[in-house]
C-alpha cells in the first residue's frame, strides 16, 4: 500500500505472489485502471479513496495526444466494471462506471480541442 512520504525504494511483494501468475485483470482484488499503470487491493481494503483521483479533479486536462491513453484506459476499465459486476462487488462496477462516463467527456473535449 502506497504511504505518503514512503520511499520509492521500498520492497513490494511481486505481481505474481499477489496474482498467481493470472493476468492481473482476472484476480479477485479491487482493480484500478490508471494511464500509467494499475492498482491492486484486497476486497477487505475497500476502494482506495485515490483511484483515478487525476480523472476526477477539476484541474485536470487532457489533449489529442492522449486519446490512445484514455481509449485504452476506458477498455480496461469496462473490463473491470464487469468483472467487479461478476464478482457482485456493485458498487466498485458503479465506480469503473463512473470513471467509464468521465473518461468519454475527456475523449470528446480531446477531440474538439
Amino acid at each position: 500500500m502506497w504511504r505518503h512520504n514512503a520511499p520509492l525504494t521500498e520492497p513490494s511483494v511481486p505481481l505474481a505472489d499477489i496474482t498467481g501468475g493470472a493476468n492481473w485483470k482476472d484476480t479477485p482484488l479491487l482493480k484500478s485502471r490508471l494511464a500509467g499503470g494499475f492498482c491492486l487491493r484486497a476486497p477487505a481494503q475497500d476502494a482506495c479513496p485515490y483511484a483515478n483521483i487525476c480523472e476526477h479533479y477539476p484541474s485536470f486536462h487532457t489533449e489529442p495526444s492522449s486519446l490512445p491513453i484514455l481509449a485504452a484506459q476506458r477498455v480496461d476499465a469496462q473490463a473491470l466494471a464487469h468483472d467487479a459486476e461478476q464478482r457482485g462487488w456493485i458498487s466498485e462496477a458503479e465506480r469503473h462506471q463512473r470513471l467509464i462516463a468521465l473518461i468519454d467527456t475527456l475523449i470528446t473535449k480531446a477531440q474538439t480541442g
